[in-house]
C-alpha cells in the first residue's frame, strides 16, 4: 500500500497545523482500525533538514515481514545524517 505525498514537509517542533494532521491521520487510522501491522521509519531529510518518513503497512499477522523490510531500509540509510541531538535508546547513551 502506498500513500500520496502529503505537503508540506514535516512541521517544526511546537508547530501545529490541523489540516496537515488530518491528512496524515487519514492513512494511519486505516491500518490501525483494520488490524494491519504498520511501521514508520526515517528515510531522509528535505531541503530544510526536516525528516522524511516512510510508513510500511503489511498484511494481517505479517509483522515479521515488515520488520525485516524496515530493518533493511534502515541499513541503507544508516550512514546518512543524524539529527543534531540523537539518543540511541538501544545502546543506552
Amino acid at each position: 500500500m502506498t500513500a500520496p505525498l502529503i505537503p508540506p514537509s514535516a512541521l517544526k517542533s511546537g508547530e501545529s497545523n490541523m489540516q496537515v494532521t488530518g491528512n496524515l491521520m487519514r492513512f494511519v487510522v486505516t491500518a490501525n482500525l483494520l488490524g494491519f501491522p504498520a511501521i514508520s521509519i526515517p528515510v531522509g531529510y528535505d531541503k530544510q533538514g526536516l525528516p522524511i518518513g516512510l510508513q510500511i503497512i503489511g498484511r494481517p499477522w505479517c509483522e515479521a515481514t515488515i520488520l525485516r523490510l524496515a530493518s533493511a531500509i534502515e541499513e541503507l540509510w544508516s550512514a546518512k545524517k543524524k539529527p543534531m541531538q540523537f539518543y540511541d535508546l538501544l545502546r543506552g547513551n
